[in-house]
């Protein structure tokens, strides 16, 4: 199995994880070293390029680069009979390597780096698989494709029987991901008090209506700043060019389309604001999968349907979108994730994470024949 540029495999009592290095990269490497460690005798035999500093420079550069790729050789060992991690990562560790206890880890970690004030050009979006503890915190590996991220994060959660945490998500086993009590005849628990949330219950599984989150302050400041650009950047031009004469019908044409693109500008943030604010989802979740429905007055109507097999997990936790950063019910799928439930209280979310899991749990059978037995 593969992760990034890293092999890893379970055998018995070990889990490793290796930097994968090809043949040409070991052969330009080494020759790259050759040739610089070459360099100095060719020079001051010769007198090629023994005065260019540059040329010195260059080759020091090159042969930085060469030894580091030779010696920094990425190595992880996971030993359950030693209970120990070694780790080797750096030049820096190129003979011994580090070794922790594995008793010093409380959970897997499964997180994206580079989002915030240092994502760019420069530092790539990658997904990084790391072990955990009170105060150590080790990278396994990292790879820009989630799923291969994903499957050795749990394959090393089950390999030493941790938690995993997904994205900054609650640690809990991977066979327990989306272990809950099922439901059957029994109602739910009670809404948190003053919950807008809706469902309803049933053999056939569950339907949750989610609210909108509404006017907040943030949206609101979005919406007036909106009425702003369309009211007063018409104002603003007619303002300034007041009692000036437009004979030309070229000059007035263009008044009424900078004042055009205000209004339009203006209109097309409001709907935008009114469509996040607006929107609700429709969940109806069954032992079956979950359909997701996204809807609103400014929302063109969006269902996404995930059958059983392919949800991963249901978890409540900080998640951003492409337009929005919250915390919200995330969703994950083999091919991703989906964000719901964004501005709801704490108390709500919880409820309908647990409802969700309870539903996905549930056996249409058995609740059937519990629910014609009662």
């Amino acid at each position: 199995m593969r992760c990034g540029s890293h092999r890893w495999s379970v055998s018995g009592p070990f889990l490793t994880l290796e930097h994968e290095v090809r043949p040409v990269d070991r052969w330009l490497h080494g020759g790259s070293l050759l040739w610089v460690l070459a360099f100095p005798v060719l020079a001051l035999t010769t007198g090629f390029f023994a005065d260019d500093p540059q040329a010195w420079l260059l080759m020091l550069g090159l042969g930085f680069v060469a030894t580091h790729h030779l010696l920094s050789r990425w190595k992880v060992l996971l030993n359950l009979e030693t209970r120990t991690l070694w780790h080797r990562t750096g030049y820096k560790e190129t003979f011994r390597g580090t070794t922790y206890p594995l008793e010093s880890f409380t959970s897997v970690a499964l997180y994206k780096r580079g989002e915030g004030p240092t994502a760019g050009f420069l530092i790539t979006k990658a997904y990084v698989v790391a072990l955990k503890g009170p105060s150590d915190t080790v990278v396994l590996s990292h790879s820009d494709d989630r799923e291969e991220a994903a499957e050795l994060a749990q394959a090393v959660s089950k390999f030493l029987g941790l938690g995993l945490s997904v994205e900054g998500g609650e640690s809990r086993s991977v066979t327990a991901r989306l272990e809950e009590a099922p439901l059957t005849g029994e109602r739910l628990p009670d809404l948190p008090y003053g919950s807008g949330i809706q469902f309803k219950q049933d053999a056939r599984g569950l339907i949750l209506e989610l609210p909108p989150c509404g006017w907040r302050p943030s949206y609101a400041a979005q919406g007036a700043f909106a009425v702003l650009i369309a009211v007063a950047g018409p104002v603003l031009v007619l303002s300034k060019l007041r009692g000036m004469a437009f004979d030309d019908d070229f000059a007035s044409r263009m008044v009424l389309i900078i004042c055009g693109f205000f209004v339009a500008a203006g209109a097309f943030c409001g709907v935008w604001v009114a469509r996040q604010a607006t929107s609700r989802w429709s969940i109806n979740a069954s032992s079956r999968g979950v359909e997701l429905t996204h809807h609103g007055p400014w929302r063109r109507r969006k269902v996404l349907r995930l059958p059983r097999s392919r949800i991963q997990d249901v978890d409540v936790r900080d998640a951003r979108t492409e337009v929005s950063r919250g915390r919200g019910i995330v969703v994950e799928h083999d091919k991703g994730q989906e964000l719901l439930g964004m501005d709801l209280s704490k108390e709500e979310l919880e409820w309908a994470g647990m409802a969700l899991r309870r539903a996905l749990a549930t056996r249409a059978g058995d609740s059937s024949a519990q629910l014609q037995a009662s």
